[in-house]
């Protein structure tokens, strides 16, 4: 009798170890938030929210199919939570971050520090951190987030997979996670860079469907440059060159071309990079930090404009110099730039010294005016690997 009393007491006793769904939303009840705008006036927060439509981007639409397939909502608060709080009186529906897949954020509320920003994003339980943070340019973040993009009809993810791609195959742009972003931000030896987003074209009509009802769209979203920080805040723009060499010194080059002036002086010499690798060498010279960095560079032959014949070594030789040459030029010439002009670490100079020197690295107050006067030195090793299926310039065969 006991036994089959102890039976049932842990029988009933078994469901109140189960856990309950108490903080499920219904999907009907939720609106997906792909995309969040950030801007600053005076001294308040415009929130920009763009959210799905989703009978408009199912596969069977509904009869209502001349509706956009996103919805954006626009709000004013001191701060973030404040500002998405207020918009419930215009969302009707719970606003949900899972899928958030961009944030945009202006040049204003950036100069002004993103700490506070991040603070917020990084606190809520709903968002993943697999988003990515871009800059607008000379525009708005909300009218970045108004733009219809034309391949997509969701214009975050878009701009999500459009980044994705152009970080792969060229090196100008960059992606920054949430993770990466503060982990960046957590260092003294490196400041972090986003890359920048523009509209190019008629604002006004990016802002319609009819945007993507044309064979050359009136707008489009395009990235361009990338943002340098100092600590939080941001300080200027890297060009697309400052950005290569950026991507290179860090080691985040995947794939990318660079073109030089042939050896004869007559046509180009475009080469695809299909590996790269860096390395960057503290070293302290009468107690001064001072940097050198290796490049290690696999690239094919992806066009070549001028009369050489490849099938010489020698030519061969006479390619390789000149590619070191150039990627050299290019990694030291920005190098200079950026702590003449902003005088920051956008590199990880720093971690290096940390790395190798970390009683000096401790005695160093400011290592952004130190970093301003560090000798860096390039050295560059290209490797060309394949020169296709020919050996001599097409104008050459043709000629014969």
């Amino acid at each position: 009798m006991n036994h089959r009393l102890s039976k049932g007491l842990i029988l009933l006793l078994l469901p109140l170890m189960l856990s309950s769904c108490w903080s499920h939303h219904e999907l009907n009840d939720m609106s997906i938030v792909v995309g969040m705008g950030i801007d600053r006036v005076d001294n308040q927060y415009i929130i920009s929210i763009q959210t799905v439509n989703p009978g408009q981007v199912s596969v069977k639409k509904g009869p209502s199919s001349s509706a956009a397939p996103v919805i954006t909502y626009e709000e004013t608060g001191m701060t973030i939570p404040e500002a998405l709080t207020r918009m419930t009186v215009k969302a009707p529906r719970h606003l949900y971050f899972a899928h958030l897949r961009m944030v945009v954020i202006s040049e204003k509320a950036a100069q002004d520090g993103i700490a506070k920003s991040l603070d917020y994003l990084s606190r809520n339980n709903e968002m993943r951190t697999d988003f990515y943070f871009i800059i607008a340019k000379q525009a708005k973040a909300s009218d970045v987030l108004k733009v219809f993009s034309v391949m997509d009809p969701i214009p975050a993810n878009n701009m999500f997979t459009k980044l994705e791609t152009s970080d792969n195959y060229w090196a100008a742009t960059g992606s920054m996670n949430l993770n990466r972003l503060l982990q960046e931000l957590g260092m003294r030896g490196k400041s972090p860079t986003m890359t920048g987003v523009e509209i190019s074209g008629n604002r006004k009509l990016g802002q319609t469907t009819a945007n993507g009802h044309r064979i050359d769209p009136p707008a489009l979203i395009k990235y361009a440059g990338m943002a340098a920080f100092k600590s939080d805040r941001f300080v200027g723009w890297l060009d697309e060159n400052d950005t290569k060499a950026l991507n290179y010194v860090q080691d985040s080059v995947i794939q990318t071309l660079g073109q030089f002036p042939c050896p004869d002086g007559d046509g180009r010499i475009s080469m695809q990079v299909i590996r790269s690798k860096s390395t960057i060498k503290a070293a302290l010279r009468n107690g001064q930090p001072e940097f050198d960095v290796y490049l290690r560079v696999e690239q094919d032959l992806a066009a070549a404009e001028c009369k050489a014949d490849l099938s010489k070594s020698s030519i061969v030789a006479e390619l390789k110099k000149a590619s070191d040459k150039k990627l050299e030029a290019l990694l030291g010439n920005s190098i200079k730039k950026i702590q003449k002009q902003y005088g920051t670490d956008i590199y990880g100079f720093g971690e290096a010294i940390h790395r190798s020197f970390p009683e000096t690295w401790h005695q160093i107050k400011d290592w952004d005016q130190a970093f301003a006067k560090a000798p860096v030195r390039i050295h560059a090793n290209t490797v060309l690997r394949r020169v296709g299926t020919i050996l001599q310039p097409i104008d050459t065969i043709t000629k014969q």
